[in-house]
């Protein structure tokens, strides 16, 4: 992509050439050990932030650590994993204990479990519930099979509706219970089971549910994966089971390199990278052979075509959390968030209590998932509440059997009616918010107050359009009709413009806008020193005029340039007129924008007015509001070169959770190492034919420089052509740790456990 060629990391921290990763075949088990090396194990370890990464390398669910990990010092979280995976942790720094109950413990668990989880098929099952509930209730519901299993089983969905069979389905605005995607959690399906039952037990009774059964169709997936889930029931040794039951190595036998998560494997951004995915099966996010390569995947997508969903809550644990809105992006927000966030509510102000709504992508990054592909392929907006932890229901009352201590994991919500009852209950007036909100869903019911508004404006305080147009930006309702930005300028008249819908950019925007769509226009007045306010206004429906509210920036005054120099030294600058120096022997002129002094530039008030970006931060490091500006600059075909000692890398996204998602796939940096004794750099590629020294600055010593890898070399260009990148050069006087030790080339791969890689050579006989 051309983005690629516009950013180039410089200065502190030169791009090389890394070692080719040669395609992973599935080994197969033992036929006899004396123990099970498959059996996944439930671990406790010491981590810090910076250590995160090594736990989502090795197939963690990132949303199922968020918050755990505070900014500074370790904390103690669990991590599912096989006895081979730990010891590769453990090999890289991370502290890590089994997780064992005592007998006593285990045997207070066996005693105060009252059997309420029990499995999807048999006798008695969950499948023998629903087919008995369709039944019984002729009037309200039908129950169909939406597809098979890998195994075979129907996946039975239960339509509940007045008139469930005589109307069409998709015929009333409809609504999606999901859960148990994986297979482990099995708080989820009782989530569904139980909300199933309140609607028919309180049609009757309460006027509000008989409301919403009338006029929505409201649809229960109680188990999307019941291969996974019964295959929890069948053993202890299988009780954290997460994937479907795939046996992807073909042995006949489910172990650890089979199964695939089904909340990986949807087509919309399947394998964009992996670290929302996993390409190996090994992983619990292990994504399958291909996108929607798993029948039961195949056959919830081909659900929602057939009804044509308006919401859906799709139900995980063990995190507490609510999801919204993009995952394959760290901190993507997009226009649908406005109604996500008015139904979900704010930390403050959360639609389930205990729980912490957020963009999905806030801290962590997930690709083919459910949530995605529903909004984007299918037109389905849909939440993910991440469901209350063992600990947390057993600490809710300090008086009954259960003891967090007791917890063989997060995953394993304690059988006791009460707690269940309990979790079910906090969680019903936002699921009845979300079915409320069918019929008219850009304007949510929210359970918490909360309205979407009709504008949310992108506000700025500078513009250096230095007399040319100034672009502004605005999130709107798409129902809203004759959508139009007003300014005016010193005062003086207003002016206003048709808005037109923002098709993206070359990553990101342009989806995600079911309801809402973010919106453009141009500034055609204001010269230096100006004042310009800037509001939007519409008519609804019924011909009521609506408006913004107004913000105001200032066209600053300074002088003609091409580039602009961000400096962002952790403190007031004190290097930036060198590369302003530099610059202007190499014909071009710059300005400096300070960001100890003046905050993060905006993309559109500022940096859209240059053709280049120098942006430096010295002896410091990126921070997070300046990178995702640089982003937005990027992602329109701005030209970046990023420089600086520690250039690049991980930035604080916020509470000491670090990203290096930026580097990685916008500079095409992947992983850092020290360049000790570097003295020099000679360019390659596009710097061919560069070479010069390098040394400390005042204050500034030489002693912190690094290399990266080359993301091609991890993601390979011909399989993730989106991050296509290659090496600017090496330094003088550092060892390179990717060289071969002897000779021009090496080959070599990366440690994978439950596996094994084959190197090959191709020999011409003709």
């Amino acid at each position: 992509m051309r983005r690629r060629a516009r950013s180039i990391l410089a200065v502190g921290a030169l791009l090389i050439g890394g070692a080719s990763i040669a395609p992973i075949a599935q080994a197969q088990p033992d036929s006899s050990p004396p123990s099970d090396p498959d059996e996944v194990k439930v671990f406790r370890a010491d981590v810090t932030r910076e250590q995160v990464p090594l736990l989502l390398a090795a197939g963690q669910d990132g949303h199922e650590l968020s918050e755990q990990v505070p900014e500074k010092g370790t904390a103690t979280i669990e991590v599912i994993l096989t006895d081979q995976q730990a010891k590769k942790l453990a090999k890289q720094g991370v502290d890590l204990a089994e997780h064992d109950l005592s007998t006593k413990a285990e045997a207070r668990v066996a005693d105060a479990a009252e059997g309420v989880f029990r499995p999807y098929g048999g006798k008695g099952g969950i499948k023998e519930e629903i087919l008995r509930t369709a039944q019984e209730n002729p009037g309200l519901t039908k129950a169909v099979s939406i597809g098979k299993t890998v195994k075979g089983q129907d996946i039975l969905a239960l339509k509940l509706t007045k008139g469930a069979k005589k109307t069409k389905d998709g015929s009333k605005p409809s609504v999606l219970y999901l859960s148990n995607q994986h297979a482990r959690e099995w708080i989820t399906p009782e989530m569904t089971r139980r909300l199933m039952h309140h609607y028919l037990d309180n049609y009757k009774k309460d006027r509000r549910v008989k409301k919403i059964v009338d006029s929505t169709e409201l649809w229960f997936v109680i188990s999307a994966n019941p291969d996974g889930y019964d295959h929890t029931h069948a053993s202890d040794a299988n009780r954290l089971w997460r994937k479907n039951l795939r046996d992807v190595n073909g042995d006949g036998v489910i172990g650890t390199g089979d199964g695939v998560d089904l909340n990986r494997n949807f087509a919309y951004k399947w394998g964009y990278d992996d670290e929302g995915s996993s390409p190996n099966p090994t992983s619990e996010t292990y994504r399958g052979a291909g996108p929607n390569s798993e029948p039961e995947t195949q056959a919830l997508d081909a659900f929602q075509k057939r009804i044509g969903f308006t919401y859906g809550i799709n139900y995980h644990s063990a995190a507490e959390l609510i999801l919204y809105g993009v995952g394959w992006q760290v901190a993507t927000h997009t226009p649908d968030d406005v109604v996500y966030e008015a139904l979900a509510g704010t930390p403050e102000n959360p639609a389930i209590p205990g729980y912490h709504p957020q963009v999905s992508s806030e801290l962590y990054t997930t690709n083919g998932e459910a949530d995605g592909h529903a909004a984007n392929v299918n037109g389905l907006a849909m939440f993910t509440p991440e469901m209350s932890t063992c600990q947390s229901a057993s600490n809710a009352d300090p008086n009954d059997e259960w003891k967090a201590s007791d917890c063989r994991s997060i995953f394993t919500f304690p059988d006791d009616e009460k707690l269940i009852q309990q979790e079910f209950a906090k969680n019903v007036p936002f699921a009845l918010s979300v079915a409320e909100s069918a019929s008219h869903p850009d304007r949510p019911s929210s359970s918490v107050g909360l309205s979407a508004a009709d504008f949310t404006p992108a506000a700025f305080p500078v513009s250096y359009s230095r007399g040319a147009d100034q672009e502004v930006s605005v999130v709107a309702r798409k129902s809203l009709r004759d959508k139009e930005l007003k300014y005016r300028v010193n005062g003086g008249r207003t002016e206003d413009m048709a808005l037109k819908p923002w098709k993206g950019g070359e990553t990101y925007g342009g989806e995600d806008n079911l309801y809402f769509d973010e919106y453009r226009a141009k500034v055609k007045d204001g010269g230096p020193g100006d004042k310009v306010e800037v509001w939007f206004t519409a008519e609804t429906r019924n011909g009521r005029t609506v408006s913004s509210k107004r913000f105001t920036y200032t066209v600053a005054e300074r002088p003609k340039a091409d580039t602009l120099v961000i400096a962002e030294e952790g403190a007031t600058a004190t290097q930036a007129r060198k590369y302003v120096d530099a610059l202007k022997a190499n014909g071009r002129k710059a300005l400096v924008w300070d960001v100890a002094e003046r905050g993060a530039p905006d993309a559109l008030g500022v940096l859209s007015h240059f053709d280049t970006v120098v942006h430096y931060t010295g002896a410091s490091v990126p921070g997070n509001a300046t990178q995702l500006q640089l982003r937005a600059f990027l992602n329109e075909g701005g030209r970046l070169i990023e420089a600086g000692e520690q250039a690049g890398g991980s930035v604080d996204l916020g509470g000491g959770t670090l990203s290096n998602d930026f580097s990685q796939y916008y500079l095409g940096a992947y992983s850092r190492t020290s360049a000790a004794g570097a003295t020099g750099f000679t360019g390659s590629g596009e710097l061919g034919g560069f070479s010069g020294p390098l040394a400390g600055a005042p204050g500034n010593p030489l002693d912190k420089a690094g290399r990266y890898g080359v993301t091609s070399d991890e993601l390979p260009a011909d399989e993730f052509p989106q991050f296509a990148s290659k090496g600017a050069g090496q330094f003088a006087g550092a060892v390179n740790p990717y060289g071969p030790y002897a000779g021009s080339s090496m080959a070599a791969a990366v440690h994978t456990d439950d596996a094994y890689k084959r190197l090959t050579r191709t020999v011409d006989l003709t």
